[in-house]
């Protein structure tokens, strides 16, 4: 177990590369690697290296964490089933929407209008939370981690994750929390959107739907997409950016302006590009980054308002640690700081840090969220 490996592909001056590092590590830890460490070794980048491992060489690295990472097979019946329901769902929120929009045309006031939303949405509202009741049953056992089973995003009610989190808590112990420390990274039952009840996301979740694509559902596409070859070029070979979609949206060269292109990123031959197994990786990373409730909101591990913008703020530390010692370093209050203390960093080991912001671009319902390029402090 006193094997080390560096991870070459990654740079801790990316957030895409920060969390994909910290999500090795959890994953190692997951499979029963518990004397995995993680360091930092300044070269031409800050390059993340494993110590306490037992895998020898990048070969049988990638092996193990291609296994870890696929999850639990999901059968093809359920999948069918998940499908279909997810379909049935579609059109009841379709109907829904379309007999809003008739009403509104309708231009009723009064008691006229109250009759109709009593008589033509109530029941629609009713059958939707159904199909949404029927789609979501038929999610558990077509997903390849349990925390999947929220829904293709984190939007679910107040209740129903408290319900994931009791589950949860029912079969977590002290070795085996990974599910229920994703959930705590996600979002607090106490912190939801007052007209919907609604839970309000973590920071960290970037695709909302635009473009078709939402958080957890791009999660389990890319479960799917697993191989050991594609976790070996994540972490030991340089980023070519070849595999299109499937984003989380962590990597700063994905913001993807007009301004910072020389054609238009719109084009169909110009489409967004990037690492599917970093992304992955990063993902599993999520676990080091919990949220609670605070006197504004939900707050989260590393994010916080600096001169009116929301930041994410890390740290790199060159001596090995283990999971529990990077937490509570993450969690450090001098982090979120708009002016950091070094002396107060270094003398917990900490020998950088870097920030970035939230961006987003675009207006209306098409807009992005992505990371700025990150600076060191």
């Amino acid at each position: 177990m006193n094997a080390h490996l560096e991870l070459p592909a990654l740079d801790g001056a990316n957030p895409l590369g920060f969390l994909a590092a910290l999500g090795t590590l959890a994953t190692l830890h997951k499979v029963g690697q518990t004397h995995a460490r993680l360091r930092w070794r300044r070269t031409v980048r800050w390059t993340p290296v494993l110590e306490g491992i037992s895998a020898e060489d990048p070969k049988q690295l990638s092996d193990v964490l291609a296994q870890a990472l696929r999850g639990t097979p999901v059968a093809s019946e359920a999948e069918e089933k998940r499908k279909a329901a997810q379909e049935e769902f579609d059109k009841a929120k379709t109907a829904l929407k379309n007999k809003r929009d008739e009403i509104k045309k309708r231009r009723l006031r009064g008691d006229e209008r109250k009759k109709a939303i009593e008589t033509e949405i109530e029941p629609l509202k009713e059958a939707l939370s159904q199909k949404r009741r029927a789609w979501l049953d038929a999610l558990k056992d077509a997903v390849p981690r349990p925390e999947l089973a929220l829904g293709k995003h984190l939007d679910c009610t107040g209740e129903e994750f408290r319900e994931h989190s009791q589950n949860f808590l029912e079969s977590a112990n002290h070795t085996d929390r990974e599910s229920l420390d994703l959930l705590a990274s996600f979002a607090s039952d106490a912190c939801t959107k007052n007209e919907s009840n609604r839970i309000e996301a973590t920071p960290f979740c970037f695709i909302t739907g635009s473009g078709h694509q939402y958080f957890l559902d791009t999660v389990r596409e890319l479960i799917e997409k697993v191989t050991r070859e594609r976790v070996h070029a994540a972490l030991f070979e340089p980023w070519t950016y070849q595999e299109e979609t499937l984003s989380m949206r962590w990597d700063p060269v994905e913001d993807r302006r007009y301004a910072l292109m020389d054609r238009d990123p719109t084009a169909s031959d110009n489409k967004p590009r990037t690492v599917w197994m970093a992304n992955l990786l990063a993902y599993r990373g999520l676990v080091f980054f919990s949220s609670a409730p605070t006197t504004k909101g939900l707050g989260t591990t590393s994010w916080s308002h600096i001169n009116g913008e929301l930041s994410s703020t890390w740290p790199l530390w060159e001596a090995p640690l283990g999971l529990d010692t990077i937490r509570a370093l993450l969690q450090v209050p001098d982090l979120c700081l708009d002016r950091l203390n070094k002396s107060v960093l270094q003398a917990l080991g900490i020998v950088a840090v870097f920030r970035a912001r939230r961006i987003k671009v675009g207006e209306g319902a098409n807009f992005k969220l992505n990371f700025s390029q990150a600076k060191a402090l």
